[in-house]
């Protein structure tokens, strides 16, 4: 299986992801992608749904960083070789686990994996966000048709209610 994004782009984006404290189903749900994660184009690269090129531009807002960061110069455009890729569906974890086989034939097994939410949960819901949301209904904000990201935007930018992306979810 030949992936055309960089390693390097991907560990990047997930190394911030922890850094900032967003997951990666959160930064699926930004690039409105609310049912699948950002990169299950690694398990199903010919997932329609998959994460593309034309998103990279999202990416230093999202995860308030530069694209020097993202991807660092001096970066070999190439394709990933990724081997025996196989989906992790544990006992309260899912993920996925490939090999990547270096130019010497040595094999690097790399294992991606989060807790499941327990059966039965619920997400709490961000009451001050919530209400918000709801005067912004009154205010006919959601009038026009307003994705995901244009509402975390605006949450950023004139509101400082402190809230996870999930919450704008659940709200």
């Amino acid at each position: 299986m030949i992936v055309k994004p960089s390693q390097r782009l991907i560990c990047q984006v997930i190394k911030r992801l922890n850094e900032i404290d967003i997951r990666d189903d959160e930064l699926s749900f930004l690039l409105g992608k609310p049912n699948n994660y950002v990169f299950s184009f690694i398990i199903k690269p010919s997932d329609k749904n998959r994460f593309n090129e034309d998103q990279l531009d999202l990416l230093p807002f999202l995860l308030q960083f530069p694209f020097s960061k993202i991807i660092v110069n001096g970066t070999k455009d190439a394709n990933i070789q990724l081997h025996h890729t196989k989906a992790i569906d544990e006992d309260g974890y899912k993920g996925f686990s490939h090999i990547i086989y270096s130019e010497k034939g040595e094999g690097t097994r790399i294992i991606w994996k989060k807790k499941n939410a327990p059966k039965g949960s619920t997400r709490k819901t961000n009451r001050p966000l919530l209400e918000l949301l709801k005067t912004w209904i009154e205010q006919s904000y959601f009038d026009r048709q307003v994705n995901a990201l244009e509402i975390f935007k605006r949450l950023k930018a004139e509101s400082s209610i402190k809230f996870r992306v999930s919450d704008i979810e659940s709200a």
